[in-house]
C-alpha cells in the first residue's frame, strides 16, 4: 500500500454523511426555487397568432398577426420573414402599447417588413409584457 501511495499520493477523504445529506438537501431546495421562480416569472399574459401573409416582391412582406393582451399592458413582438431555406430575411419589432377598454384585448396588425430576398413566410417570433400599468 504505501507504494500505490508514494506513486498516486494518499486517498482523498469522503465528506462526512452529514455534510453531503446537507448538500444534497440544499442543492434540492435551491432547484425548486429556481424552478418555481421560473415558472412564474416567464409566464406572460399575451398571446399571439400568425392570421396570414403576403409577400409583395422579393423585397416586401406583410405579416398580418393578431395580438391579445392585457389592456393596459405594452407588449414587444418580434416578427420575422424567413425564406424557403428558412433563413430569416426581414425582422421587426412591434412594441403595442396600452389600449382602451379593461381585461384581454386582441388587435390585428398589420407589420410591413422590409426583406433580402424572397420570403416564403412571415409571422411572429414572440412576444413579451415589457410593463403593465
Amino acid at each position: 500500500m504505501s507504494s500505490l501511495t508514494n506513486r498516486y499520493g494518499s486517498p482523498k477523504r469522503a465528506l462526512p454523511k452529514k455534510t453531503r445529506k446537507t448538500l444534497i438537501i440544499g442543492s434540492l431546495g435551491v432547484g425548486m426555487l429556481a424552478a418555481l421562480y421560473l415558472a412564474t416569472a416567464t409566464h406572460s399574459n399575451v398571446q399571439f397568432k400568425d392570421n396570414s401573409f403576403i409577400v409583395h416582391s422579393p423585397t416586401m412582406a406583410t405579416a398580418i398577426v393578431d395580438i391579445s393582451k392585457e389592456a393596459s399592458a405594452t407588449v414587444q413582438c418580434e416578427v420575422r420573414a424567413m425564406s424557403d431555406s428558412y433563413a430569416i430575411v426581414g425582422w421587426k419589432t412591434l412594441t403595442v402599447g396600452p389600449s382602451e377598454g379593461q381585461g384581454m384585448t386582441t388587435t390585428r396588425f398589420d407589420v410591413d417588413l422590409r426583406t433580402e430576398s424572397l420570403a416564403t413566410t412571415a409571422g411572429i417570433e414572440e412576444c413579451r409584457v415589457l410593463k403593465t400599468a
